[in-house]
């Protein structure tokens, strides 16, 4: 009788519950300094971004049990607001890590639901590391798994899964419990790249709003709840209701090698579909010392991938910041009034200036129906009013597994957040954060991490 293989949520469920800091390599370990570092940075930057603050003072105002801190001002709310909260900063510019084969943000979900809890209760940094790599692990393999996506947004219907798994065994649960909040998501899997295309400030909930109900879920399976065991392949589950997991894609290797090693650090506070085409103006505009001014009419090319994301015509919308960072012609009109793209780019004051839009009428979008690529290759034509021809294609963008930034430019990265927007640290304070990442596995409790004194 032939033996029936478990099911991908036991197998994933069996590994989040088994891994321990032994079994990790120094190079994943030193790989999940650099991503945390990543993920907290792009935090702060986010308290400059359109809306967080209208919905960080709601949930304060509900207040509830002080467990977990809210990072960028040192206030404390039950572990499920604290998760919602600072998962909704980390996401806000879209200036946040990505798997780009998996279109994957997993330190979005996993950071903020895996530290409201190390908050709440006492934690070695070890063990912190640990069950960061196998939720952010987990998060890309499920993503991975899916080949086809008619515009779910992955990151969330699938990160929920991934957050309820670290949350469970944050909480101490075991593999059975791990499973049942795994099951328990299922009814929480939600989200769907409309946002993205509208330019609506609700994209930057989606990611929080996983982290949020992960953390939920483990709380509810260590009450009791019971869930479906077969929430992907079940006949209402995930697989027959919103895509197919590929298994092979999903569990190949698992244990043996780490997919969360090729994540890109972004180098730009963008949609990571709009990089090729900024990197390409840039190398333009510096070549060639080059003004709007000189500019006669600019194209760029994209895959058509990139023109659904970031393709349409620009227009303010209802949120303006939002519109910008989903938008080629906004990403090309800035770097050509003001030389590269830059945090302060995407400010409200910046995209609402009068002369973007007068440079926009400037930039066509052409789109190259030959190539399939998601977020490469991208070419820049750029014709000069004396008549010259300028042009440059990118077939590799800085950050990626590929071209990755370097640890000095990952630090840089890191203190400009750090040092910016309202809740900005100052230089020292920044400094000691980065130090205290870097020998985060020497933390005896992670409640004391906060303590920069």
């Amino acid at each position: 009788m032939k033996k029936t293989e478990p099911s991908v949520s036991r197998e994933l469920a069996n590994w989040v519950s088994a891994l321990q800091y032994k079994d990790l390599n120094p190079e994943i370990i030193q790989y999940a300094k650099r991503y945390l570092l990543d993920a907290l940075a792009v935090a702060w930057a986010g308290s400059r971004a359109m809306g967080t603050e209208g919905v960080h003072a709601w949930v304060t105002a509900q207040g509830g049990k002080a467990e977990s801190r809210v990072w960028l001002t040192n206030e404390y709310l039950p572990a499920t607001s604290a998760a919602f909260i600072n998962g909704i900063y980390a996401a806000a510019l879209d200036f946040d890590s990505v798997h780009d084969q998996a279109t994957s943000h997993p330190d979005i979900v996993i950071i903020p639901a895996l530290l409201a809890l190390a908050d709440r209760q006492p934690m070695h940094g070890k063990d912190f590391l640990t069950a960061y790599i196998a939720g952010a692990e987990m998060h890309v393999r499920l993503c991975m798994g899916i080949g086809h996506n008619p515009g779910w947004f992955m990151t969330s219907t699938l990160g929920v899964f991934a957050s309820a798994a670290i949350s469970a065994r944050a909480l101490g649960l075991d593999v059975n419990g791990i499973h049942t909040a795994m099951g328990i998501a299922l009814s929480r899997a939600a989200g769907t790249q409309q946002s993205l295309v509208e330019g609506a400030l609700v994209k930057r909930l989606q990611s929080a709003f996983a982290a949020r109900d992960g953390v939920e879920a483990a709380f509810l399976s260590q009450c009791g709840i019971t869930a479906p065991k077969q929430m992907f392949e079940g006949e209402r589950g995930f697989d027959n209701l919103y895509e197919p997991l590929d298994r092979a894609r999903t569990l190949g290797g698992l244990g043996q090698s780490y997919l969360l090693q090729t994540l890109t650090l972004k180098n730009y506070p963008s949609c990571f579909c709009n990089h090729a085409a900024i990197v390409a103006t840039e190398r333009l505009v510096a070549q060639h010392n080059l003004t709007s001014d000189q500019v006669a009419n600019c194209t760029v090319k994209i895959t058509p991938y990139m023109n659904r994301l970031v393709g349409a015509q620009f227009s303010y919308g209802d949120s303006p910041q939002v519109a910008a960072q989903f938008s080629v012609q906004y990403s090309l009109a800035s770097i050509l009034l003001r030389g590269s793209f830059r945090l302060q780019d995407i400010d409200t004051d910046a995209v609402l200036d009068p002369a973007v839009m007068q440079c926009i009428q400037k930039i066509k979008i052409e789109i190259d129906q030959t190539e399939s690529g998601k977020f490469t290759p991208a070419t820049v034509i750029i014709q000069t009013k004396a008549g010259e021809l300028l042009s440059c294609t990118v077939n590799e963008i800085p950050g990626t597994p590929a071209s990755p930034l370097d640890d000095t430019q990952v630090r840089a990265k890191a203190m400009t957040c750090l040092t910016s927007g309202p809740y900005a640290m100052s230089e020292a304070q920044a400094r000691k954060l980065i130090a205290r990442i870097d020998a985060i596995d020497q933390v005896e409790n992670m409640q004391e991490f906060w303590n920069l004194a």
